[in-house]
């Protein structure tokens, strides 16, 4: 007996559909049908070294924005539990209502830069002969490549009321500024104690490709692009009562602009532990061997700043070259 009793009509339709050829099987060796005759990959053709055509896949660049959903964690537990973070704690303590910020210049690395990053850091490890315990910022714990990014403020903590506003004056602040696209280089790696907490960070410091031999500025202030977006979001921060990123730069005597234009980083560990000066100094010329000489000559591409409020990123483009808008050397009054 029938589960379902269709109409004469139903019926009808059905059996013409029974009585449709079945799908074609792919023939060996034909790579551009399924099995059911519809292309399985978009394919052009071009011609290979032996002048016969040959395929290869072209998939259509993701858009800037894309990796922004996939930004937040998972959240583990409402009260700051260093247990699930590896001993880490909250540079700002977390307070019900408020939301924890973040502006930022995000890098997502190719594969071969995440290849070549991981072999990086397994040769300092080496150097560090399992003495201090290093965790790097380049896998998640389900074993998937990590966005890096280049700080623009300190952590910070802003209110329900307020956190509208903040995001609206940083957007304004930035794309009226004078700053166009720009690129920076990796140049040494260093370690970093941060003021904000315990840890001591492995970083690579950026340089801006105008600072590199050969650049239209080299011998100027070093990352003048980096340092006049700083400046920016710095402004911005202070209006909403936040702490300024990088202000001990500017106390400890030196020129503000060159003082803080060393500090811009990459940080890709971090660790409790304390390495001695003899160790420090072997894992930090790691970079300086020859097989990472490529990194030295990559371009880290710089067109928009992020920001990250609670579990919301934020795409903040920059603006474009023009009249009165010179990279990093702003002829306009500043914004703040």
């Amino acid at each position: 007996m029938a589960l379902v009793d269709y109409s004469s009509s139903s019926s009808a339709s059905t059996e013409s559909l029974h009585q449709q050829p079945p799908a074609k099987r792919r023939k060996a060796g034909d790579s551009e049908t399924s099995t059911l005759g519809r292309p399985s990959s978009l394919t052009v053709k071009a011609d290979g070294q032996d002048g016969k055509p040959t395929s290869r896949s072209v998939m259509p660049p993701l858009p800037s924005t894309f990796h922004d959903l996939y930004a937040s964690t998972v959240r583990q537990s409402v009260v700051d539990d260093p247990s699930l973070h590896h001993g880490r704690k909250r540079q700002t303590p977390h307070i019900v209502g408020n939301w924890p910020s973040h502006l930022y210049i995000e890098w997502n690395l190719t594969s071969p830069e995440y290849d070549m990053l991981v072999k990086l850091v397994q040769d300092i490890e080496t150097e560090l002969q399992g003495k201090v315990k290093l965790h790097n910022f380049l896998t998640s714990d389900l074993g998937s490549p990590l966005p890096l990014h280049i700080s623009l403020s300190r952590p910070l903590s802003l209110t329900t009321a307020n956190k509208d506003a903040f995001l609206e004056k940083a957007s304004g602040a930035i794309q009226a500024g004078a700053v166009a696209p720009f690129a920076v280089t990796p140049r040494t790696l260093a370690w970093y104690k941060s003021p904000d907490s315990d840890r001591i960070f492995l970083i690579i410091r950026v340089a801006s490709s105008r600072d590199l031999p050969g650049g239209k500025d080299a011998g100027g202030a070093l990352n003048p692009e980096l340092v006049a977006l700083l400046r920016r979001c710095n402004g911005v921060a202070s209006q909403f009562g936040q702490p300024p990123l990088y202000k001990h730069h500017e106390d400890d005597g030196s020129s503000g602009d060159e003082a803080v234009g060393v500090a811009f980083h990459v940080s890709i560990g971090w660790t409790f532990d304390v390495p001695g000066e003899e160790m420090s100094l072997r894992a930090i010329k790691v970079l300086k061997r020859s097989k990472y000489a490529e990194v030295r000559k990559w371009e880290i591409d710089v067109s928009a700043v992020k920001a990250k409020i609670g579990n919301s990123v934020h795409h903040i483009p920059l603006g474009r070259a023009g009249k009165g808008r010179i990279a990093g050397r702003p002829e306009a009054p500043d914004y703040f």
